[in-house]
């Protein structure tokens, strides 16, 4: 058994349970009957620990981590109590922290040069922006925005257009956007 806290990628063949769905009597045959033609599942539950039946979930620790079956309880937060019990039944907790996005580029600077109508600015931003590893599609709804405010309806149908046609494969957003930048 396996306790995550946090958002991580779950593993592939994973079934996500409903535990809400799911009573403690077909949890705990689940984990002491072994799998149709051998070999082990991987069981995920979201929120089920800190959920109103979380104590239910707690008191089976030890029959699931005794299992042949993978069962992970992917939790946001959990509390002292519920972590010290668990860590006894002898269960494996992972933490994995969220990295926050830091303000990588100058967005108040993309915007100004589609508003002075600079090619060279916006495209040097551009390029800085998609260096640093911001989405095209953040970019694109940036300018949009920008296009609205300047009440320049060719500028923000454009984008708008530029955005939907990328995603209905006429080519890469990012190219598409140094384009529009280079025949402002």
């Amino acid at each position: 058994m396996h306790v995550i806290i946090g958002k991580k990628k779950r593993p592939v063949g994973s079934d996500e349970r409903k535990w809400q769905n799911t009573s403690m009597e077909e949890l705990a045959s689940i984990a002491q009957t072994g799998a149709l033609f051998g070999g082990t599942q991987i069981i995920v539950f979201v929120g089920a620990l800190n959920g109103e039946r979380g104590e239910e979930f707690i008191e089976l620790a030890e029959v699931l981590d005794q299992s042949p079956h993978t069962f992970i309880f992917e939790e946001e937060k959990l509390l002292k109590k519920e972590t010290e019990t668990l860590t006894k039944a002898g269960i494996k907790i992972e933490t994995i922290k969220s990295e926050k996005k830091e303000f990588r580029f100058d967005q108040f600077g993309i915007t100004s040069a589609l508003a002075a109508h600079d090619k060279k600015k916006l495209w040097l931003g551009l390029t800085e922006a998609l260096r640093a590893g911001e989405k095209p599609e953040a970019i694109a709804g940036l300018l949009a925005w920008k296009a609205r405010q300047m009440q320049d309806a060719n500028l923000s149908r454009e984008l708008v257009f530029m955005y939907h046609d990328s995603h209905r494969g006429a080519g890469d957003l990012a190219l598409l956007l140094e384009r529009f930048t280079l025949k402002l």
